[in-house]
């Protein structure tokens, strides 16, 4: 289908749901293309997917509509500067159920590998570390995720209009 919408040299192409039954070779490819598409063809690419984890991966611009209206419009960094939390912070230590009891201020989740709490900056990183050691924890690992698009969708669409 995307072979014949390409056979007019269109400008603008309109994908809707593009990766949906396809194979994981098959999203990569797909992925592969439409940048490539962009890139060296100039196409503009309108992909309208759920899978937000995919759309992350192959566009540079997104627009997000929630109850009928566009609440976004503009690049990638321009909708990560939005985001409502820097980062979370995966920490793995000594004993991660302690760690999880002592940063219960940063709503600690944690399983027995690993411990998750939402950090807003470097200073909140800097102070939990002081926080474990001063409890006698070893740190084996302190490691911000930025927020995906995923996440970065639910805050604005949770957020009054």
């Amino acid at each position: 289908a995307i072979a014949v919408a390409l056979l007019p040299q269109p400008e603008l192409l309109i994908l809707d749901e593009p990766t949906n039954g396809l194979d994981p070779n098959g999203i990569i490819e797909l992925r592969e293309l439409v940048k490539t598409l962009n890139r060296e063809e100039g196409i503009t690419i309108l992909v309208s997917s759920h899978i937000l984890s995919e759309v992350e991966k192959m566009v540079t611009h997104v627009g997000i509509i929630a109850r009928g209206q566009m609440i976004f419009q503009g690049s990638l960094p321009e909708l990560k500067g939005l985001q409502k939390v820097s980062s979370i912070l995966q920490i793995h230590t000594s004993n991660n159920e302690r760690a999880g009891h002592i940063l219960a201020d940063y709503d600690a989740e944690w399983l027995p590998e690993k411990v998750w709490v939402r950090v807003q900056d470097g200073r909140d990183v800097a102070t939990i570390n002081r926080m474990l050691v001063a409890n006698d924890l070893d740190v084996f690992l302190l490691q911000p995720q930025a927020n995906n698009l995923e996440q970065l969708f639910i805050d604005l669409t949770n957020t009054p209009v």
